[in-house]
């Protein structure tokens, strides 16, 4: 991913260092913030002042002794620590700087400081020989938030504002950054807020080490990258994230999978797909046996009894023990396996002639090959559109069989259907296949590309103005759509952000936040592989 910004200034009190008000005691906390708001203390960060005269003024203004003042101000500045998080930044920032190819990120300084008090906070120990040049309001005679002073910056460094974050804490401050162009962001007291604040800062400004973490984290737990329930502490295998980790990252080796079975052909005759081809006890069964099979690729060469693709990968949980095959994860599959893989299973006709003999009433395409599970979900319909749209000889907008299943993706898309979601999913992954199946359908299908065209960006524009609430999982697919349909970074510029803060610090991966749920008791899933492979591919493709 390309850098967006070059430079990056600091504030020092409240965001490089913090001061702990509990132990002043000369004065009370109320008379010292009641200090710092007198004309006389601006002059006094302004250099117009000495500390004496500053000291005797401000007691006069407050009905004290200068003692108690320089006391009050002495005691501040022995409590003042590094903020952790921050310093780790800058050294994070200044080893950058020794990278082969890497360019410099400049780290500047801007604050509103008394000169005995600047020359105080350079005794502690912390990076300051990483600093390019650190302006204060002491030396050049103004402060902010008046607007000479970051022009004097600008002009000094050299700096494009609009390539450069600023940091304070007080909020007039940053307002007068921004109006000159500057990216600025508050910074809050210690808390969670402020932590992805400076995640977010460090996958602005490295974006390389952005990427190359995530891979790390996707490496390091090749083959073991399992889905989980929302606030449940339960995890299991599932083909279903596997097949779109894969098609997402083209690394086979991060996935496990466990392969249907590819029966004989009086078997897998397609004129009873329900009863006889995937009957409601064709149950997941992990075999042990893993060993090399020509006729699998070496990702978990395990089958199923049923020809075709099954969610569960291991023994179904906070289900029923027996679990049908369905229509989604077999379309996922079928688009996401490389093509010298294909040979491993029935062929995508008899997958597709399975699916079109498996409607509602409605004639719309079902979810699952099983009598006893008759549902529809537009999302699934997606799937199976695009499963349709790659594989079938007759284009999807001429095909009758899948004229009720095309319109009602249509109008779900039309009518912002999928506003509360499906029984299998949350919104956001409506828009995320659909973008898939536009960008796809494109070329194979004009006359649905067309009717899809009139919805789709107004649709994921709507979308982002909803907040995903810290989901990970939405956040990437509403990122990822915007990318496949070219709507462009800077349009999914907040979801993007967002997704970038909630990277974590210990292993470089993201939350599994949620994207589809339980159809029996509604409980949220969500792959912490999946969301991180899905945020890779967004970095790479921006890079």
């Amino acid at each position: 991913m390309a850098r967006q910004y070059d430079n990056i200034i600091f504030d020092l009190g409240d965001v490089l260092f913090h001061w702990d008000a509990s132990t002043v005691t000369a004065l009370p906390k109320k008379t010292i913030r009641a200090m710092m708001n007198t004309t006389i203390w601006l002059d006094y960060e302004r250099g117009f002042l000495s500390p004496g005269q500053a000291h005797k003024l401000l007691a006069t203004e407050l009905k004290t002794t200068p003692e108690l003042v320089a006391e009050s101000l002495e005691q501040a500045q022995l409590t003042l620590r590094p903020d952790a998080e921050m310093t780790d930044l800058i050294l994070k920032l200044a080893a950058a700087r020794t990278r082969s190819g890497q360019a410099k990120v400049r780290i500047l300084g801007l604050s509103n400081i008394a000169k005995d008090h600047f020359i105080g906070i350079q005794k502690i120990q912390f990076p300051w020989h990483l600093f390019d040049r650190i302006f204060t309001s002491c030396d050049t005679g103004m402060r902010k938030p008046d607007l000479c002073i970051y022009q004097h910056l600008i002009k000094e460094t050299g700096i494009d504002p609009a390539r450069t974050i600023f940091l304070d804490d007080r909020v007039e401050n940053i307002f007068a950054a921004r109006s000159l162009g500057l990216r600025g962001e508050v910074v809050g007291r210690l808390g969670p807020e402020r932590s992805q604040l400076v995640r977010l800062l460090t996958n602005l400004l490295l974006p390389d080490d952005t990427i190359i973490r995530a891979e790390g984290f996707l490496r390091s737990r090749a083959g073991n990258h399992l889905s989980e329930f929302e606030g449940k502490d339960v995890s299991f295998r599932d083909n279903f994230s596997q097949l779109l980790l894969w098609e997402l990252t083209g690394m086979e080796e991060l996935v496990y999978l466990t392969w249907p079975s590819r029966p004989s052909p009086e078997v897998s005759s397609a004129s009873s797909p329900v009863d006889t081809i995937s009957n409601p006890d064709s149950a997941v069964e992990l075999l042990l046996d893993e060993s090399p099979s020509s006729s699998f690729p070496k990702v978990k060469p395990a089958t199923t009894s049923s020809p075709f693709w099954n969610y569960f990968s291991s023994q179904p949980v906070l289900t029923t023990n027996t679990f049908p095959a369905d229509a989604d994860t077999t379309s996922i599959a079928y688009l996401s396996l490389p093509e010298q893989h294909l040979s491993s299973v029935v062929p995508p006709s008899e997958a597709m002639a399975a699916m079109a003999a498996n409607t509602s009433a409605d004639g719309i395409i079902q979810v699952y090959f099983s009598s006893s599970r008759p549902h529809t979900c537009p999302v699934v319909c997606v799937n199976v559109l695009r499963f349709f749209n790659k594989f079938s000889s007759t284009p999807v907008e001429t095909d009758d069989r899948l004229k009720p299943t095309v319109d009602f993706v249509i109008n779900s898309l039309a009518n912002r259907a999928y506003v509360h979601g499906s029984r299998y999913y949350v919104p956001e992954a409506f828009l995320y296949f659909a973008a898939l199946f536009y960008n796809e359908c494109k070329g194979s299908s004009p006359g649905l590309w067309g009717r899809l065209d009139e919805h789709m960006n107004g649709a994921l524009l709507e979308r982002l103005r909803v907040s995903a609430a810290g989901n990970a999982a939405a956040l990437a697919m509403r990122v990822r759509a915007c990318q496949v349909v070219g709507l462009g970074r800077q349009v999914a510029r907040g979801d993007f952000e967002e997704l970038l803060g909630l990277q974590r610090g210990e292993d470089g991966g993201w939350p599994a936040g949620w994207f589809c749920r339980m159809g029996r008791t509604g409980d949220s899933i969500g792959n912490r592989g999946l969301t991180t492979g899905m945020v890779w591919r967004v970095l790479r493709d921006w890079s």
